[in-house]
């Protein structure tokens, strides 16, 4: 049996949990975004991984909604490779079940340079964890 993962954060809009043996760092959004909102947390998300060695990460966005689709340029050029910058590689993107969050994270996944991701629906959790961790990084 694994180790359960450790809570790093666990406020109203995000849940970011990490698995040491899977080097996996999970981010829940949960509740309305906007573009400044969105941004506001994967700058705090950032600063959870400057300690811990991080090489896949699940970044659920199934609970999210809201129209922060103008953060993502910022997401795909700043974001993400600050991402790569701590160690991350992988990313599995689980969609939205919100259509302006489905529709912002289809226009940023293209925009993510410097890591492997792919997109899952909303309903495709144990999908995304077995994609992930299958990942050689």
């Amino acid at each position: 049996m694994s180790a359960p993962d450790q809570i790093l954060l666990d406020i109203p809009s995000l849940l970011l949990s990490y698995s040491a043996p899977e080097q996996l760092l999970r981010a829940q959004w949960r509740g309305r975004f906007d573009a400044a909102s969105a941004r506001s947390q994967c700058e705090m998300l950032l600063e959870h991984l400057l300690d811990r060695p991080c090489r896949r990460m699940i970044n659920d966005s199934s609970e999210a909604f809201g129209e922060w689709w103008e953060a993502g340029k910022w997401i795909g050029q700043v974001f993400a490779p600050e991402l790569a910058a701590r160690g991350v590689r992988a990313v599995a993107w689980i969609n939205a079940m919100d259509w302006p969050s489905r529709y912002a994270v289809a226009s940023t996944v293209p925009l993510v340079k410097g890591l492997i991701i792919k997109a899952f629906d909303f309903d495709e959790q144990r999908a995304a964890h077995e994609w992930v961790t299958s990942i050689e990084v």
